[in-house]
C-alpha cells in the first residue's frame, strides 16, 4: 500500500517551509466493543478492540483523499489559521479553532519547535464530515507529521502517537496507517501485515454533519448485544497474519451494527459508528 509521503516544494520569501500530504480515509474491518472505563479520568469510555484498515484510491474505487497544505514561517509569536479551500473557485473558508482537529495537532506541534511560528493550513476535503470514515482524524495526524518534518522536531512514531491520542482516539492510527489492531480505547497500535489483493468499495449516504457524533452513538450501545463476535476477530487477525484474503469475508463485523433498525445487505458493514458502509470488492 502506498504511505503517504511529505512532498517539500519550493518555498516563496517569506515562506520558510511549505509541504502537501494527502489525508486518506479508513474503514473497520471488526469493532467489538468490550465494556466502559470505570475510573479515572477516561472514566465513561468505552473500551474496544477493532482491526483498522487504511483506505486509499489505490485500494477503494472512487475514494478522493483530503489535501493537506502547511506552510510554516517565523514570527513574533505563533498563529495558527486552518482554512478550507474549494477547488472549483480556490475559495477560501477560515476554520474557527474549536472546530477542528487540524488546529490542536499544530497547538500540540509547536510546544515542540525551537523558534516561534505563523502557521496556516489548508484543507481540501474530499472526505464527508460525521462519515464514521475518520476524516478529521487524518487530518491531524498528516498535520502532526508534516510540521513534524517542517519544523525539524524529530519526534519518533510513539512519540507522535501519544501527542495523537489528545486529538481523538482514532488519530494514533493515522500516524502509519496501513491496517492494525487498535485496542483500549483505540488508540493502542499494533501494526499488521498488508494483505494484497483487498479492495473496497464505501458508500456514504447523504449526511448532515453532527457535533459529537461517535459519541452519541456510543451512548445508545447496549453492552449486552456487544462483544459477541471476539472469536470472529481473533480469526481475522489470523487470516490477515497469514495473507488468506478468501478467509477475511465471513469474519468482517462491527457491534455498532447492533444500533441499526434495519440490517445492511449482504456483506455490507459498517465503517466505525456509521453511517458509511462498505463491502470488499
Amino acid at each position: 500500500m502506498q504511505k503517504n509521503k511529505v512532498k517539500q516544494s519550493q518555498p516563496s520569501s517569506d515562506v520558510i517551509s511549505h509541504v502537501s500530504l494527502r489525508s486518506n480515509a479508513k474503514i473497520n474491518l471488526a469493532l467489538d466493543v468490550l465494556g466502559i472505563e470505570k475510573i479515572g479520568k477516561f472514566r465513561g469510555y468505552h473500551l474496544i478492540q477493532t482491526i483498522i484498515q487504511e483506505i486509499t484510491p489505490q485500494n477503494t474505487a472512487g475514494f478522493v483523499p483530503d489535501v493537506i497544505m502547511i506552510e510554516a514561517k517565523k514570527a513574533k509569536k505563533n498563529t495558527i489559521k486552518v482554512c478550507t479551500c474549494r477547488p472549483q473557485d480556490q475559495s477560501e473558508i477560515t476554520i474557527p479553532p474549536r472546530e477542528n482537529a487540524a488546529h490542536k495537532a499544530a497547538e500540540l506541534m509547536l510546544k515542540f519547535a525551537k523558534s516561534k511560528y505563523s502557521i496556516k493550513i489548508t484543507i481540501q476535503k474530499n472526505i464527508p464530515l460525521s462519515s464514521g470514515l475518520g476524516g478529521g482524524a487524518s487530518n491531524a495526524a498528516a498535520v502532526i507529521k508534516g510540521l513534524n518534518h517542517m519544523l525539524k522536531s524529530n519526534l519518533s512514531t510513539q512519540k507522535t502517537r501519544e501527542l495523537a491520542k489528545q486529538i481523538s482516539m482514532d488519530t494514533p492510527f493515522f500516524i502509519t496507517g496501513g491496517i492494525a489492531l487498535a485496542e483500549h480505547f483505540g488508540e493502542i497500535i499494533t501494526p499488521l501485515p498488508p494483505v494484497k489483493g483487498l479492495a473496497f468499495v464505501v458508500t456514504t449516504p447523504e449526511i448532515r454533519p453532527l457535533t459529537n457524533k461517535t459519541k452519541s452513538q456510543y451512548a445508545k450501545i447496549n453492552l449486552k448485544k456487544c462483544g459477541q463476535n471476539i472469536g470472529k476477530t481473533t480469526a481475522l487477525l489470523h487470516a490477515i497474519k497469514t495473507s488468506d484474503p478468501l478467509a477475511i469475508h465471513p469474519l468482517l463485523h462491527n457491534d455498532f451494527e447492533t444500533l441499526l433498525k434495519s440490517s445492511l445487505s449482504k456483506n455490507h458493514h459498517l465503517s466505525g459508528a456509521g453511517p458509511s458502509y462498505f463491502i470488499l470488492a
